[in-house]
């Protein structure tokens, strides 16, 4: 199949981690690591998949907060790309300080607030 459909099947994988450690992330999962080993070019599918509501795996029980696909997308995006969540509090996502891991962290300010972020993050995508 071509790359575009191999990057979509890894990033859609993404649901189906169950653990995220704010050191290490996800590494060791089969679509994280799958995710991580594209290289840049799989950055327009993650920015695609910042509006994903999709509930991930991960779960965290004390809180009952469930991640979804889009949240994560947003934390891979910011390690592969070395920007700070900083960078789009004024497009309204924020990662609050409440626990000890920005899985659970991850704030949106507004229902718009997603799309703003995927907008901006495919602005400063390096273009083909």
């Amino acid at each position: 199949p071509p790359k575009t459909n191999q990057m979509e099947q890894a990033v859609n994988g993404l649901a189906d981690m169950y653990n995220w450690e704010p050191g290490t992330q996800a590494k060791g999962h089969y679509a994280y690591d799958a995710v991580m080993g594209w290289g840049p070019e799989i950055q327009p599918v993650l920015a695609a998949h910042l509006t994903d509501e999709t509930p991930t795996a991960i779960h965290d029980t004390a809180y009952n907060i469930t991640p979804t696909v889009g949240d994560v997308c947003f934390l891979i995006l910011l390690q592969i790309t070395g920007r700070n969540w900083e960078d789009f509090t004024a497009d309204g996502v924020y990662l609050s300080r409440q626990l000890p891991n920005p899985v659970f962290c991850v704030r949106w300010k507004d229902p718009g607030a997603r799309k703003r972020v995927q907008a901006r993050f495919l602005q400063l995508l390096p273009k083909k």
